[in-house]
């Protein structure tokens, strides 16, 4: 009798909950509706205006530009993770005995998104930028259960207790940005022994994009005007590299190197090799898998945390900041970028070194 009376005074709460999961589940699928109908529209006015050759023209570098491949932003190697077996490719920069920053990238980028924070840490830090499974010249196992969420958080963790420092108990400064930015509040939160500190750039957590109001906070057509307006020819698809055409020397702030933000209403992106197979799948994956079966984190992470948003992000609406900041222990720490937009690592280099090297206690290049 008492069993059935709780479960009786339980009913109510429990299908609260299975609404709460039906509504969010349901506006999800609105949105990704809403958002292909919206891409498809674009595209097909796209077409419309420039025609078809300009719209599907592919032009292919003999050679890569350079500091892709040559080693000027860092040594290229691989590591073949011993839980999973994959080899993923990442750049390194610095001391190799000095604490090991761990950068990870998002969608639909590689480590070339680093290459300024790379050089701007290296004097500190050993700097590693990871080309995450399935991106850039990592491996790409095939199908959508090959990025399970639990998966990609077990890469990171094989990656930096092979890498870290010191040895025995490795850690590392966990830095991510969109995509990378959603692992790394991960890891930071079941594996904290991992992480001396957490920064996280434009990327929402799990458990915060699930209880505030996120989907009214995603400006689906302000972030297509954002990703098409700049770019009148044809893109790169996720995961090919690109070089920039007739692009300004440096960015709005004076930062060498721009990133989306900073393109001219002229510049075409051009991929310097063909797209690789599976090439699209491995990344729209990811998002597959965004919510399927791995338990959502309900405490924030442990380790000392910075987050960092730009003030005209088109993808992420900037007040999900605050939402996250009312739910990080009181030593956390927001700052809204004035004027940025969701490329935060290429669009303001020098502006988040600072904030970061203060964070990590001294400048970019303390200790250098």
């Amino acid at each position: 009798m008492p069993r059935r009376l709780l479960s009786i005074l339980l009913a109510p709460t429990r299908l609260l909950l299975a609404l709460r999961g039906l509504l969010a589940r349901g506006g999800l699928a609105v949105a990704a509706v809403a958002s292909g109908v919206a891409f498809g529209l674009w595209g097909v006015a796209l077409l419309l205006r420039l025609g078809p050759r300009a719209t599907f023209g592919w032009h292919r570098r003999d050679t890569a530009p350079p500091g892709l491949a040559d080693g000027k932003f860092g040594e290229h190697r691989h590591l073949r993770l011993q839980g999973s077996g994959l080899q993923l490719h990442y750049v390194t920069r610095g001391p190799p005995d000095a604490p090991l920053m761990l950068l990870l990238h998002g969608f639909p980028q590689n480590w070339f998104c680093w290459r300024h924070l790379m050089q701007e840490f290296s004097p500190r830090f050993r700097v590693v930028a990871l080309d995450l499974r399935g991106c850039g010249d990592s491996e790409k196992p095939p199908g959508r259960d090959s990025y399970r969420l639990e998966l990609l958080l077990g890469d990171i963790c094989d990656v930096i207790e092979a890498l870290g420092t010191p040895a025995g108990t490795p850690r590392c400064v966990l830095v991510g940005h969109d995509w990378g930015g959603v692992l790394a509040w991960e890891v930071a939160s079941s594996h904290p022994q991992l992480v001396e500190k957490l920064v996280v750039m434009d990327a929402p957590q799990r458990g915060v994009m699930a209880a505030a109001p996120f989907l009214l906070h995603f400006p689906v057509p302000a972030a297509l005007a954002a990703r098409a307006a700049p770019v009148p020819g044809p893109v790169s698809p996720p995961g090919v590299p690109t070089a920039a055409e007739d692009v300004p020397e440096q960015c709005p702030d004076g930062n060498p190197g721009p990133g989306l933000a900073a393109l001219g209403a002229g510049t075409r992106l051009v991929p310097v090799r063909p797209l690789p197979a599976r090439g699209l799948s491995p990344p729209l994956h990811y998002y597959r898998n965004l919510f399927r079966d791995t338990p959502v984190p309900r405490e924030p992470p442990p380790p000392p945390t910075l987050l960092l948003w730009g003030s005209r992000d088109a993808f992420l609406d900037p007040r999900l900041g605050p939402a996250h900041l009312r739910w990080l222990r009181p030593s956390a720490r927001l700052r809204l970028l004035p004027g940025a937009s969701h490329w935060l690592p290429e669009e303001r280099p020098r502006h988040l070194a600072k904030l970061i090297g203060e964070f990590l206690g001294g400048g970019a290049e303390a200790g250098s």
